[in-house]
């Protein structure tokens, strides 16, 4: 697992002439000290040797230049060495007195320039201790001491002149460079941050999730080349991800917490807690094969986001390419600037969705009060008036089938009406609801219903309760209808804070694996799972085909939430 980092700009090297300056230099001291020396080459072995070692290494630099041409940085030892080799010839050919004295001022101009007022004044005493050394146990090499003087005074005055030299051309360049730096940093994070703003701007207004997730779909396609994307939503009711929007590539089936690929469970893990939110992360060598998968199969590399808001996880962001360097750093700084407006959005849809599922019992109140009003009045019409044509001398057999299945049609309407009209009040909880209902159930379906309850001397919240009898109308509706079951068991606990429903059955089952095939099953566990979401509840569904169906829902809430 990579993570992107800031991009590494090298320095360019100043440069400029300083190479050819100090070929030339080298050159000229040489030549200058070789023709001072000329009359002394016959007669004098040490001014013929040093004559042809410094003609000889000033050819050699010719070939290997000290410093690199383009370059103005020369190594530690090769400086040393030019050093040593310049004040061994002038220590061997006169001392103070040399003809090469000048040669030395090479190696103090190249230490200045390179390393500075210390370096500079560094040569030029180590030349100087040198001479002075040479001077006292050579006899040769002895001059007066205003000669010596003046030579030290030339050495310092050039270290002093090369140092200067360094702070005037080369660090003044680092320092505009590095300021040009920093002026391009900053325009590439204004142009991130206008670009981040117009997105955030152009952010669905509507509170509904699917408008906010497609309209996010639409802004990563503008502002990425991927292969495929999604943003996968946690759905609490039933602990798994699913995915709310996907782009260039299929949806992916829904995942627990465990099974999403490692770089979204890595995100998962690291934001599960309330700590701050991470920034986006890449992988750029995913291969399934060696279990670095991602989100689809023909993805090798990626980028990820979590999506925090009001300091909790509510979606991850995934980016997936099929080539193994698709995406830059830039790419995962506009992701990171991304996901917190992105986060907030989605948030508010998930908190719209609750409070649009808790709004739909009034809604239900006013349909129960229009299928009264008008359907059942109207069908009881009818069948007093079948009831009166029944008894003709000659009703017929059709009139007689009419009427019967128009007095079962208005005996479904009163039970429709009367559980729409059913709710849980201060007066009424969950648990005699329930008592009354199994009954009732038994006798219109044939169906055994058994109910179990603890005692409880407390409650939840009337509203909790509430979404457990719809969540309990839906369940049993779906045993009526699919499960082919001669027995159902209702059990509720509750201690005041944690309340428990289990109902289960023992009828044909399902295959959980294919219930997204089948919309007479996907409606109902749909609204179980969307009423179980609404009040932050954990929906459990175990199935399998000819064992049965078994749903448990519960929830836990917070102390001042319960009823007093």
């Amino acid at each position: 697992m990579a993570t992107f980092g800031g991009s590494v700009n090298a320095e360019a090297p100043p440069g400029g002439r300083f190479p050819a300056l100090i070929l030339a230099l080298r050159w000229a001291t040489v030549t200058t000290g070789a023709i001072l020396s000329l009359l002394d080459l016959r007669g004098s072995v040490a001014a013929m040797a040093s004559t042809s070692l410094l003609c000889l290494y000033a050819g050699f630099r010719i070939l290997r230049p000290l410093p690199d041409p383009g370059g103005s940085q020369a190594p530690a030892a090769g400086i040393a060495l030019e050093l040593a080799l310049a004040t061994g010839t002038v220590a061997i050919s006169g001392g103070w007195a040399s003809p090469y004295v000048f040669v030395v001022l090479v190696p103090v101009l190249l230490a200045g320039f390179t390393r500075g007022y210390v370096g500079g004044f560094a040569a030029a005493g180590a030349a100087t201790a040198i001479l002075l050394v040479s001077g006292a146990t050579i006899a040769s090499a002895q001059a007066p001491t205003e000669t010596a003087s003046q030579v030290v005074l030339v050495y310092a005055a050039t270290g002093a002149l090369a140092g200067y030299a360094r702070r005037l051309f080369v660090d003044a360049a680092a320092e505009q460079a590095s300021f040009e730096d920093r002026v391009s940093s900053l325009t590439e994070a204004n142009a991130l941050l206008s670009q981040l703003t117009s997105v955030a701007l152009t952010l669905p207004s509507s509170l509904d999730l699917g408008d906010t997730v497609t309209a996010a779909m639409g802004h990563l396609g503008q502002l990425f080349d991927f292969t495929g994307a999604a943003v996968l939503v946690l759905d609490a009711a039933t602990g798994t991800w699913r995915a709310e929007g996907t782009s260039g590539l299929p949806s992916p089936a829904p995942m627990t917490t465990n099974q999403l690929p490692p770089p979204l469970l890595q995100l998962a893990l690291r934001n599960g807690s309330r700590a701050p939110a991470g920034g986006a992360v890449a992988a750029l060598d995913l291969d399934p094969e060696d279990g670095r998968r991602g989100l689809w199969p023909e993805a090798r590399s990626g980028i990820y986001a979590p999506l925090v808001a009001r300091d909790h996880l509510v979606a991850l962001v995934a980016l997936e390419r099929a080539d193994p360097a698709g995406f830059e750093a830039r790419d995962a700084d506009v992701l990171t600037g991304l996901a917190e407006p992105l986060a907030l959005a989605i948030d508010n849809g998930l908190w719209f969705d609750r409070l649009r599922m808790l709004g739909a019992e009034g809604e239900r109140d006013r349909l129960a009060r229009d299928l009264h009003d008008r359907f059942a009045q109207g069908l009881a019409y009818v069948n007093l008036e079948l009831d009166r044509l029944s008894r003709h001398p000659e009703p017929g057999p059709q009139l007689v089938e009419l009427r019967q299945q128009v007095g079962g049609l208005l005996g479904d309407v009163r039970e429709t009406l009367r559980q729409l009209r059913s709710r849980v009040s201060p007066s009424a909880g969950l648990a005699d609801l329930l008592a009354a209902e199994l009954p009732r159930f038994a006798d219109r379906t044939g169906i055994a219903a058994r109910f179990a309850a603890e005692p409880a001397p407390t409650r939840l919240p009337v509203t909790v309760e509430q979404e457990f009898w719809r969540i309990s109308q839906e369940a049993l509706a779906n045993v009526q209808r699919h499960a082919k079951a001669t027995v159902v068991d209702v059990t509720w606990t509750c201690d005041g804070r944690h309340g428990r429903l289990v109902v289960a059955d023992n009828g044909a089952g399902f295959d959980p694996a294919g219930l997204v095939t089948t919309s007479s099953h996907t409606s109902g566990m749909t609204a179980m799972r969307e009423r179980a979401n609404a009040i932050g509840a954990r929906l459990l569904v175990d199935s399998h085909l000819g064992g049965g169906t078994w749903i448990q829902v519960e929830v836990t809430v917070n102390s001042g939430d319960t009823p007093g």
